[in-house]
Order: structure tokens, then sequence, then C-alpha cells
């Protein structure tokens, strides 16, 4: 089938971007019910600046000639008031952050969140998924695999990296995936022109590894030997946040547990205490994320990024790709990226293989 009749179409991060999930935030009304006014009025704040720097992003996406899919915001499964009954129950990661619950491999959509699917979240896109005869039924709800986050899985061509440890809802932390024999045998069936390869990298890929183009990748430093995973790639590496010169978050860390930061509230218990009873669902671990990782590709000279960073921006330049800043001002309050709140859905392109194992 000619790629062009597909819905999706997705085999690096660096292909011409043509279509992609941009994701959203709850509306304010979300907080309309919390009693304390000093602490509706600033999660309002955030919610509010947050769609804001989404729809910029969209917009951005938009001149550049790629058509944005967003979520429905009006979906009658979500909750339209927070109910401390129930907590969060993670609603905002399927509606904010969708590369955590979806990844395109070649041409196929896959879940890792049925709800999310099911209840027609992502309705533009989500036909797929209500046929039987697909990968993500075959893995999601046959085999009943619900133990991977897309977010660390990486295709590059023909080769497919998984991280061997994925966060797990019955335990805390990480664990090995247990399922790996009916992944790889659910690779070979339905991605038989795929290599996967297993990485031990600790989660989150998309936080981790960045391939910009051919050739050419941005990394924490210490995750992965690219001597055997990459050979001959270049590799410009970057060092963890250091969060010790940063006294804003130092003071909060403990308070946090240094999962999340708001600049101007170290001081503010109410607030805090808040957050980590009814909106735990919604953190990540910031204190672990470099966000200059985290980024889109719309092709292999431009890319979006959240924020400057001198030693990103002249690798840029060396490699000739033109970075556009897409500020996200709450990213160390969600924990998400520019990668986290989008999704490929098509790039111009084929399956090929980049990486010479020899």
């Amino acid at each position: 089938m000619d790629n062009l009749k597909k819905d999706f179409n997705v085999w690096c991060k660096w292909d011409p971007l043509k279509k992609v999930v941009i994701g959203s935030c709850v509306h304010p009304e979300y907080f309309d019910h919390v009693a304390n006014l000093e602490i509706k009025e600033k999660l309002q704040q955030i919610t509010i600046e947050t769609q804001e720097d989404l729809d910029n992003i969209s917009d951005v996406c938009k001149k550049l000639g790629v058509e944005v899919v967003r979520a429905n915001r009006q979906n009658k499964h979500l909750p339209k008031y927070l109910d401390p009954s129930v907590k969060t129950k993670g609603t905002i990661a399927p509606l904010l952050l969708p590369r955590d619950q979806l990844v395109v491999i070649g041409n196929d959509l896959i879940s890792a969140d049925r709800w999310t699917m099911l209840n027609n979240l992502f309705i533009d896109i989500t036909d797929q998924l209500n046929k039987r005869d697909t990968p993500w039924y075959d893995l999601n709800v046959k085999h009943k695999i619900e133990c991977f986050y897309p977010n660390s899985w990486t295709l590059v061509g023909k080769d497919l990296f998984i991280d061997v440890r994925q966060p797990n809802k019955n335990f805390d932390g990480l664990q090995e995936v247990l399922s790996a024999d009916i992944i790889e045998k659910w690779a070979d069936k339905w991605f038989p022109q795929i290599d996967l390869h297993w990485c031990d990298i600790g989660g989150h890929n998309d936080g981790c590894f960045h391939t910009l183009k051919p050739g050419v990748i941005m990394s924490l430093e210490e995750i992965m030997t690219y001597e055997k995973t990459f050979p001959g790639w270049e590799v410009l590496y970057l060092p963890d946040q250091e969060w010790s010169k940063v006294p804003g978050f130092a003071e909060m860390k403990n308070k946090t547990q240094g999962r999340y930061w708001l600049p101007g509230d170290e001081k503010n218990d109410e607030l805090i205490d808040f957050i980590n009873t009814w909106l735990d669902d919604w953190l990540g671990y910031v204190e672990e994320t470099v966000f200059d990782v985290n980024c889109l590709m719309i092709n292999e000279s431009t890319v979006i990024v959240s924020s400057y960073n001198k030693t990103v921006f002249d690798f840029f330049k060396k490699h000739k790709i033109e970075p556009i800043i897409c500020p996200l001002r709450h990213k160390y309050f969600f924990d998400g990226g520019i990668h986290c709140v989008s999704l490929d859905l098509y790039r111009e392109g084929e399956c090929q293989s980049y990486i010479d194992y020899k």
C-alpha cells in the first residue's frame, strides 16, 4: 500500500513530519471546587499557562506545514472537576502527555493504555484500535501486556530499542519486563522487518537519548554503550541537571521528594501539601530529567526545543539543525518536555537501515 494511503507512518525521529498529536491540559474549571482560594488560583494559573504553551507548539507545527491532532478536552469520560474521593487517577497523563500512552511503529498505532483508547480520548486517530487484527489488540488485549511504556520504545529505521526496565503499576519503581519473550514473538509476527534490541537505561528513553538525524545522537552521560548500539554515531553527552546549584529546587526537594518544582512557591506548604495529597498521579520525577534531550524533530534540519542551551545549540549548528524555542513554563511541575507532549503520527519515509553493525 502506498504510504500516502496509510493513517500512520513513522520509522525514525527525523523524517519530514506531516502529522502530529499535541497534548492538552485540563480546563481551569477542574479546580473550581477547591475551597482554598490561593491554591485554586495557583493551580488554575498552571493549567491556563500550560494550555497556552501547548497551543503555541501546535501553532508552530502548523506554520511548518504539519497537521495537528489535539486530544478531546470535552471527552465525557474525563472528570470535569477534581474529585477528592478518587484523587486524580492519572487523568492528566493521557491528555497532556500522549507519548506516555502511544507509539507509532511503522504503520501501526500501539497503546499502553486501554482506557485512553477505548474511551476515544484521541477520537480522530483511534479507529484502528477498535479492530481485533492489529498489533495493539494482540499485545494489549489478547496477551494483556500493559507493563510497557511507549516512551521507552525508540525506533531507528529497522532497529527498535526497548528498555528492559519498565514502570509497573503493581510495584514501586522499575522492574525488568517479565513478558520479554511475548514481546519478542509479537514483534516477529507484526514487524518482521524490524530487529528488536533490549537496552538497560531505567525507563523513559526519550528523556535519556534522542536520535536527531542519521549518525547524530544527543544523550545523558553513562546511558548506553553507543559503540555497540550505534557504532560510528557522534554523541553529544549532556550532564545531569545540577539541582544542588538551584536554590529554589533544593529548598523544595525534601517537600516534594524531588518529583516537581514550582519556582516561587518553595515556602507555600499549603499548596505543596495539597499537590502531594490530591495530584500525586500527575507527577513524575523532575529531579531525574534533563529537558534538553526531550525535543521534537520536524525534519533533519529543524527541531523544536523548550529552552536555550549553548552546548546543545552549538551542536545543532555543527550538524545544520535549526532550533525553534517553544517554552513550557511548567515542565518542572508536570515533568514533561516537548517530546512528551507530542506524538508523531505520520512522517514521510520508509523503513531503512541506519546502523552499520557489520
